[in-house]
């Protein structure tokens, strides 16, 4: 079983973009399932497209991932998604930070900000 992290900042943000998508909650219930299989630790399976997840980064104990996340019943186009940043480490997985379109966010800078945030969590 994956036990799920998430960073002070990655709330703060996860909770002010609910106000703006009601069904967000929903979107990470199942994005959380489908880690349950991606990133299990012994037995992993590929049930997230490659076009909507990416690596960012990673060392020897860690991986940083970016991902889509799904917002059902909001109206929104898959490319107006929220993206969201979170770090995979054995049976951990933290999320690091989350934006939209609608913040008009630079990539580079919340890759930046994901990486500092993962000292935070181990």
């Amino acid at each position: 079983m994956i036990e799920f992290l998430c960073h002070d900042g990655f709330v703060k943000e996860f909770d002010t973009l609910t106000k703006k998508f009601p069904t967000l909650n929903k979107g990470l219930d199942t994005f959380k399932n489908l880690c349950e299989v991606q990133f299990h630790p012994l037995n992993p399976e590929q049930v997230i497209a490659p076009g909507k997840l990416h690596r960012i980064n990673q060392n020897d104990s860690w991986s940083v991932w970016k991902v889509e996340l799904l917002v059902p019943n909001s109206g929104l186009r898959p490319n107006q998604w929220p993206r969201m940043w979170f770090v995979v480490k054995g049976g951990f997985i933290g999320f690091l930070t989350i934006c939209s379109h609608v913040d008009n966010y630079d990539d580079e800078e919340m890759t930046r900000l994901a990486s500092e945030r993962i000292s935070d969590l181990f």
